[in-house]
């Protein structure tokens, strides 16, 4: 096992969680030596204060995007192995070994990451944590919920919060900064596109405090449909079929509401998607909150994404050019958690 593991956790006004986050990082059972390194978005709380605070060392993120905190945070490792983390997460003992293991046991291996236990104080982040669950949440129902028992480790197209190579990592420009969401999706497709395996490790597993708010979710998935038109916008060939589903829903409400052909079928297919949504909040113990949140998740996403893929590929026409790493762009600013 190497001797030395850099964990990068990009914040911003994350003084709820970091002293929380940072505490579960040095805290690891594992003989490798850690170092965690904080990239703050020039905080207005005490983020970097409880940071350092926990024994994390911390590097300034003038442009507040995590693309940009993760690469500054990237330059200030020292590790062989470097670990993407979050200030909304917390490792349980074993994380780091199990990383570790991984890396050792699997051949050509550019990141490996695992699933995580969602653990909400209030009933909308609950609800939250009862959608991304289900199969029909948003699709990677096995990344939010506890494996089988016996699961292998399995070739993914992602993973959450990747355990990598430094040396991949270096080979690759770090993570593209132009993506100021869906920037660890877009860094897994050019790991696969270098010849090198991102894999799924049930052993693997972290615990995530999501946003409690109906507001906040809804605000997170539009931002989240926005940056997959980009990646999809420059990547055609990442685009998967459960992407397509949430514009495929948002299309047939429009068809439905509207005097043609389609709109009986448009109707009957929505009716038959709201009694599988109200049968599914049914047996939740979030029951009307999630019937609500989960299609707000699908038509906000859809909608996001319906948007803005037109636009970026437009944009891209007219440039003329598709860059995979560095900035692309002036950077807006974006919440601190991916």
């Amino acid at each position: 096992m190497p001797e030395r593991v850099s964990v990068i956790v990009p914040a911003r006004n994350e003084e709820r969680h970091i002293a929380a986050c940072v505490r579960s990082i040095l805290a690891q059972e594992t003989d490798a030596q850690l170092e965690v390194i904080v990239a703050d978005g020039r905080s207005s709380d005490q983020t970097a204060e409880l940071a350092r605070a926990g024994g994390a060392r911390v590097v300034e993120n003038p442009e507040q995007v995590i693309p940009t905190a993760l690469n500054h945070a990237l330059a200030a490792a020292t590790g062989a192995v470097v670990i993407r983390f979050d200030a909304h997460s917390e490792m349980p003992p074993g994380y780091v070994s199990a990383c570790l293991t991984a890396l050792a046991e699997e051949e050509n291996l550019g990141t490996v990451g695992g699933w995580r236990q969602v653990r909400a104080d209030g009933p909308w982040g609950k609800a939250l944590g009862a959608a991304l669950a289900s199969p029909l949440g948003i699709g990677y129902a096995l990344r939010w919920r506890r494996p089988p028992a016996g699961m292998p480790r399995t070739d993914v197209d992602t993973v959450h919060f990747g355990c990598y190579p430094r040396q991949a990592l270096q080979e690759l420009g770090g993570w593209r900064e132009d993506m100021l969401t869906n920037e660890d999706f877009e860094l897994d497709y050019r790991l696969r596109l270098s010849g090198r395996r991102v894999v799924f490790d049930p052993a693997v597993w972290s615990i995530y405090k999501p946003r409690e708010s109906f507001s906040a979710i809804t605000r997170q998935y539009w931002r989240y449909g926005h940056w997959k038109a980009e990646m999809l916008a420059g990547a055609p060939s990442s685009v998967r079929p459960r992407q397509l589903a949430p514009p495929a829903l948002v299309m047939t409400a429009l068809a439905a509401g509207r005097h043609s052909m389609l709109a009986v079928p448009a109707r009957v297919a929505i009716g038959v998607y709201a009694s599988v949504i109200g049968a599914v909040a049914a047996r939740s113990d979030s029951g009307w909150r999630l019937a609500i949140l989960m299609p707000t998740i699908h038509l906000t996403w859809g909608s996001s994404l319906s948007v803005y893929l037109p636009l970026a590929a437009i944009r891209r026409a007219s440039a003329g050019v598709h860059s995979r790493s560095g900035r692309n762009g002036t950077p807006a600013r974006a919440e601190g958690e991916a």
